[in-house]
């Protein structure tokens, strides 16, 4: 398998009219209007281009009826200079030029709204990865993607309609002046609706924003909960909280619902009325134009011209109060966008200095850092001279992951300083703030406690950021010496060379179709090969099997020519091998350093922290009942009240009416990386509206049930009478639309006959028509919003009810960034179709009809003359569409990559900051979006041709008709009142054509997305749940488990990952795994918990095949820890009691004491009420193991299931974590993946696995006796604990 990698781009792409400048003026004290103009302005070219032809189209626009007019009048007998024939050819002429500006406006405009769009995603993403540490704690994953999807969408939607909205205003203000020379007093009453215009504009705009804005942030919640039980799957499976999941979204969904209902209740006021009266004023002009025509006053001709541009401004009025509309609904998304690119960038970029050749030391002078409200760091003293290497060793939450931070500058101290050290007496000091990125990051390499890879190659992974020999490419040659070195070092090499591909293997997203000792492995690797001069080491090898960490350890000590200088954090006494000194961090202090012999012999904390796990268990005389600290300690009463209760949050919404703050878990953090900042006076508009209450109406039960055979018509048919009466008011909408052209024929039928009364009814009519007009589209609106929320409301529940069915290795084939996009991009797309462009499009295709047919019941023979043009329209539409859907297809593939590819940069960040990326991947997306460009542009080109070339076969029709019509009035065959009611009714095709040019982008993403929708809700569960399932909620397993003869074998892999397991874990008994790294020990795990099924063989609980029961109700009854401890957004609270969410204070308190967390949780501030950033930013990787190990303890399983579950945490803690454990486990199964020794001696029963096989299983002592692979293990991975001996040279190859 090969992929497009992040190092065959090399030289970065120019700026010009699709990549933005890096460095662009600051702008952000301007409005956003002002500002979206400053973005447009950088395509000048496209802008005057599109600008002009704008401006040529609407003076044909303008000149047409004049022409209309001259040639009424010379067949009515008034004299003038042009003849009929000439003002035909002339309109067929400006037919011509109409058709080219159409074309040139509507390609240069969609180039230019996707091209803005494009620039404000790269701005997006430039800006996310050049932000600090400190400001990437705070990104809301969720909320940044929806902002890239959803609101760059509605961006690029506004700009394409500002040409055609500006011309259009052009349009009205001349057509003004035409209007006042051709009759003032006509004019005086058209202008007369300006002011009622202002009046419902200016009434209406600001409830309209907030119930928008309040509805956008009830978007990203949703956008928000999706992407963190996306990427915390594991932990939401393995505690059973599918369901919960579902709940949660369906209360997020309601809140949705109803706070888009409400801005549709706005809408359904403020379009109507913006239709009605430029309509009223069309009914003025007819009657009293009429009347002046009866005196005399004024031409049939002129008032066939007037009547048309007051038709035309009517049209034009709709345009503009779309455009209204759509300002609105992209004043939010422009605000939401800028927060994100105005949030302030790294300070450090900026910095020059270098560094000189050679060694380099490490100096921590009297640094304070503190994180909130808690002094983390508090004087650190530290000097390290180059080639020495400094281990630092310490309880969890002690500040050893920050001193990794602060060395890469992911954090910067808040007192104090940190420099590298050169020269032949380290006399030279190099602040780390002065020193430039590129410098930095070049002479230190970090390997962070949880390794980041990206879903690409393992040879990309290695190279990260550098510009690698030729020879990479991948399937070109060899692989390059550096790249086999760092990987030989880092003891990958024989199990990458053992994958199907070697170093061209595609890992999946971080990296997960790895196990934890491979990803540091790789990790490790790509920290080696940047050849760094100092190298921090934050606990790289805690996932990985002792010998492996020995001959890692070895390499590292030994096998350098030029050793680099190490800081090593460390939990591992193994790992202090390394170092040539110690220092013991305690409460952010150093309490000591010195050798290990020197520590060993005066600390008593040191010793305390690395004494033998097994010594630890000894020493307990008794069996130990944990006591928590004071309730007081670790529920403060000053601490700041979260955002709901975990008891009540699992299935209810946000508050109605409230400003759509987080309704999941917990308190997010604010600010413009999370929710969109909210001004009192937004807070206060939202507070005035009515509350947000309505709710969906929809069987949540029957859409939340497996259903593979998914149509359109299943989730239509619920709405199918709401649908019905949107329909209805569509229709009636239609036809009043189509009254007012034989009004005017009425009128100045009767005016020719000096018929008043005639004159007096038609206007009776008209108001009457208006009225009704208002009411249908009241109702069109309310009823297709309600109807397309209600659809959306099912799709969405039923899209991420199917989505918590599928299997783990869904998760592990599909990019979080693809699944994002079709749980916004794709449902997005659907939504903005059915509320508003599929009542566009029918009132479209119903005016084209009853147009059609009216002209024909007008008059048949000019009716006749139109029908050739339809069968050219039909041809000319199949083509379009095949060209179209083609693009559409492709442009919506890539769009899910642009997605993916942006989601994934932002996971890491910290990553690619310090490994030198950020220009590689910026490359790489900027490339990624260009393809994505270029497939939109396509079909831009295709919808440029296509709609005036529509136009242009209206305007010949409408020029013959003039013919035609003309000759037949001179000959009486025809009257002018009909001509007039003829010729409004072709220009009323133009309208509709317009609305069906902005409404097919939208349907040709709706359909794609709909694809993409059925084919997720077809895709089939790998770990399907049987009809006859049994629930096993209510009991209680005794925990006896078996595997009979298990084999399994990844989906694609080519061998098998285990074949014939068979294990029996005896109720109340614990079996550890004991293996290499990648032996197939977590694939046990995984069957355990039923992420995936066995491909052969069976696995049981208390007897029965696990597959009998519901997987709800099985992982009800198991706790998982799983390597990579996942937290969600919230408090420390809320993410204990995760699995078991009516529990309540006591109970919570009772499982951290039970795992020995409750001294770290006191002392955070806030205590169990302590925020916790996405995946549990803000806590070091210890306190997150521990509060994932009370989560586990909290639902008291009848199997606890722990995958590495203490391996980031220091010796001393998991003694206490696992001593603690044992007053809580006697009689609890529990499997335990260990690759300390010392922990898995503690089993009943350890198994020995090795390439997916039992190979040796019995007591600590029976293999120890044995003298197999076990005794080399113990050799080689708990001497060095016990006495700090070294391993046994045969382990080390």
């Amino acid at each position: 398998m090969t992929a497009t990698t992040r190092w065959t781009q090399v030289d970065p792409p120019a700026p010009g009219p699709d990549v933005p400048e890096a460095d662009s003026p600051d702008h952000s004290g301007l409005g956003w209007v002002r500002r979206l103009t400053v973005e447009c302005l950088r395509y000048r070219r496209l802008v005057m281009v599109t600008l002009t032809v704008t401006l040529v189209a609407v003076g044909v626009d303008l000149v047409a009826p004049l022409l209309a007019r001259t040639a009424l009048d010379r067949a009515t007998g008034i004299p003038g200079w042009w003849t009929i024939p000439t003002i035909v050819i002339v309109m067929i002429g400006l037919a011509i030029v109409r058709y080219f500006c159409q074309f040139g406006r509507r390609l240069t405009a969609g180039r230019l709204s996707i091209s803005v769009q494009n620039a404000l995603r790269l701005k997006l993403f430039r800006t996310l990865l050049h932000l600090d540490g400190a400001t990437q704690t705070e990104i809301r994953t969720g909320q940044v993607v929806s902002r890239s999807i959803s609101d760059l969408q509605i961006v690029q939607g506004l700009l394409s309609m500002v040409p055609l909205s500006a011309g259009a205003a052009v349009q009205v203000v001349i057509a003004l002046g035409i209007m006042l020379y051709l009759s003032p007093l006509l004019t005086m009453i058209s202008l007369a609706i300006l002011p009622m215009i202002a009046v419902v504009v200016l009434g209406t705009r600001r409830r309209l924003f907030a119930a928008t804005w309040s509805a956008q942030q009830a978007a990203a919640d949703v956008a928000q909960h999706v992407e963190e039980t996306v990427t915390g799957v594991r932990v939401v499976k393995g505690f059973g909280q599918e369901t919960r999941a579902v709940d949660e979204l369906v209360g997020l969904g309601r809140d949705l619902f109803a706070k888009r209902l409400r801005a549709g209740a706005i809408n359904a006021y403020f379009t109507p009325t913006m239709s009605a009266i430029p309509q009223l004023g069309l009914v003025a002009v007819i009657g009293v134009g009429g009347y002046l025509t009866l005196n005399g006053s004024i031409t049939a001709g002129t008032f066939l011209a007037f009547a048309t541009y007051v038709t035309t401004m009517t049209t034009l009025a709709r345009l503009l109060t779309n455009m209204v509309v759509s300002g609105q609904l992209a004043r939010a998304a422009v605000e939401r966008v800028y927060d994100v690119i105005d949030a302030p960038t790294d300070p450090d970029d900026a910095n020059t200095a270098g560094l000189p050749d050679g060694p380099l030391g490490l100096e921590f002078s009297g640094v304070v850092f503190g994180h909130d409200d808690r002094t983390v760091l508090d004087g650190i003293d530290l000097q390290i001279a180059p080639g020495e290497c400094v281990a630092v060793v310490g309880p969890p939450g002690s500040g050893k992951t920050t001193l990794a931070d602060l060395v890469s500058r992911h954090r910067r101290p808040d007192r104090g300083s940190i420099a590298l050290l050169s020269g032949p007496d380290s006399s030279t000091r190099h602040p780390l703030s002065e020193l430039s990125a590129d410098a930095l990051h070049s002479a230190v390499g970090v390997v962070f406690d949880e390794p980041f890879l990206y879903s690409d190659t393992i040879a990309t992974n290695i190279t990260l950021g550098d510009r690698p020999e030729p020879s990479l490419t991948p399937g070109s040659g060899p692989v390059a010496p550096r790249v086999l070195a760092a990987a030989r070092d880092a003891d990958a090499l024989d199990f990458i060379t053992a994958l199907p591909h070697g170093f061209d293997t595609v890992v999946g997203e971080r990296g997960l179709t790895l196990s934890g000792g491979q990803r540091q492995r790789v990790a490790l690797a790509r920290a080696l090969h940047t050849a760094p001069r100092l190298l921090v080491l934050d606990d790289a090898t805690s996932a990985v099997d002792a010998s492996t960490e020995s001959r890692i350890l070895h390499r590292l000590r030994d096998r350098f020519t030029d050793r680099p200088t190490m800081l090593v954090l460390a939990h591992r006494r193994s790992t202090l091998m390394l170092a040539d000194r110690v220092a013991v961090l305690d409460e952010g202090r150093i309490v000591d350093v010195g050798t290990v012999a020197e520590l060993e012999e005066r600390s008593p904390r040191f010793r305390a922290l690395m004494s033998p796990i097994q010594s630890v268990a000894d020493d307990a005389a008794a069996p130990l009942t944990p006591t928590p600290p004071h309730t007081g300690n670790l529920w403060p009463a000053d601490a700041p009240a979260p955002e709901g209760d975990w008891t009540t949050r699992a299935a209810s919404a946000p508050p109605a009416g409230g400003t759509g703050g987080r309704g999941g878990r917990g308190a997010g953090i604010t600010g413009a990386l999370g929710a969109m900042p909210a001004t009192p006076e937004l807070l206060a508009s939202v507070a005035r509206l009515r509350p947000a209450d309505e709710e969906p109406r929809v069987d949540v039960d029957a859409i939340r049930v497996e259903n593979p055979h998914f149509s359109l018509w299943q989730i239509l048919a619920p709405v199918r009478w709401l649908l019905a009466l949107a329909i209805v008011a569509i229709g009636v909408d239609t036809l009043t639309g189509l009254v007012f052209p034989s009004l005017a024929r009425t009128v100045i039928d009767a005016a020719t006959h000096t018929d008043e009364r005639t004159l007096l009814i038609a206007t009776g009519i008209g108001v009457g028509t208006v009225v009704l007009g208002w009411f249908a589209a009241a109702g069109m609106t309310l009823y297709s919003t309600r109807a397309g929320e209600r659809v959306l409301f099912g799709l969405r529940v039923r899209s991420y009810a199917h989505l918590q069915r599928l299997g783990l290795d869904y998760y592990e084939r599909e990019l979080s960034g693809r699944i994002m996009t079709r749980m916004t991009t794709d449902v997005d797309a659907l939504s903005t179709f059915l509320q508003t462009g599929l009542s566009t499009a029918i009132v479209a295709v119903l005016t084209l009809v009853g147009v059609t047919v009216a002209m024909l019941f007008t008059d048949l023979e000019l009716g006749a003359l139109i029908l050739p043009v339809l069968p050219v329209l039909i041809v000319a539409t199949v083509v379009f569409r095949r060209i179209a859907s083609r693009a559409y297809t492709r442009s919506r593939e890539l769009v899910s990559a642009v997605n993916a590819d942006f989601q994934e940069n932002i996971a890491g960040i910290k990553t690619t900051q310090a490994y030198r990326n950020t220009a590689p991947a910026t490359r790489r997306f900027t490339g990624v979006t260009l393809d994505w460009v270029r497939a939109r542009m396509t079909s831009q080109r295709a919808i440029s041709v296509y709609f005036p070339f529509i136009t242009l076969c209206s305007d010949l029709a409408t020029a013959t008709t003039i013919a035609v019509g003309a000759h037949q009035i001179t000959t009486g065959a025809l009257s002018a009142g009909t001509l007039v009611a003829f010729i409004l009714y072709l220009s009323l095709l133009f309208g509709p054509v317009q609305q069906l040019s902005q409404v097919f982008d939208g349907y040709q993403q709706a359909v794609v997305g709909l694809r993409r929708i059925a084919d997720l809700l077809r895709t089939e569960t790998t770990v399907a749940e049987r009809d006859d399932a049994i629930d096993p909620e209510g009991a209680r397993f005794t925990g006896d488990t078996r595997l009979d003869d298990v084999a399994f074998r990844y989906s694609g892999a080519s061998v098998d990952a285990l074949g014939g397991i068979d294990l029996h874990i005896p109720a109340g008994t614990s079996l550890a795994l004991v293996g290499r790294t990648g032996a197939g020990k977590s694939t046990i795990v995984k069957l355990l918990a039923r992420f995936y099924d066995p491909t052969d063989g069976v696995v049981r609980m208390d007897g029965t095949d696990i597959r009998r029961f519901t997987l709800r109700g099985y992982r009800r009854h198991i706790g998982i820890v799983p390597q990579e401890p996942h937290l969600f957004t919230g408090t420390v609270a809320d993410n204990i009691a995760y699995g078991r969410p009516d529990a309540d204070h006591e109970q919570i308190a009772a499982a951290a004491a039970a795992v020995g967390a409750s001294t770290m949780i006191a002392g955070l501030p806030g205590g169990m009420l302590h925020p916790i950033g996405e995946r549990g930013a803000g806590l070091s990787s210890g306190q997150r193991q521990l509060i994932a190990l009370a989560r586990a303890e909290l639902v008291e399983p009848d199997l606890l299931l722990l995958d590495e579950a203490t391996a980031t945490l220091d010796q001393a803690t998991e003694a206490m974590v696992l001593a603690a454990g044992d007053a809580v486990t006697r009689s609890r199964t529990s499997v335990i993946v260990a690759h300390r020794l010392a922990t898995a001696a503690r089993a009943d029963v350890i198994a020995v696995v090795d390439g997916g096989r039992i190979v040796e299983m019995g007591t600590h002592n029976d293999l120890l006796t044995l003298g197999g692979r076990y005794r080399a293990f113990w050799d080689a991975g708990v001497d060095p604990d016990a006495d700090g001996t070294e391993p046994v040279d045969e382990l080390i190859g």
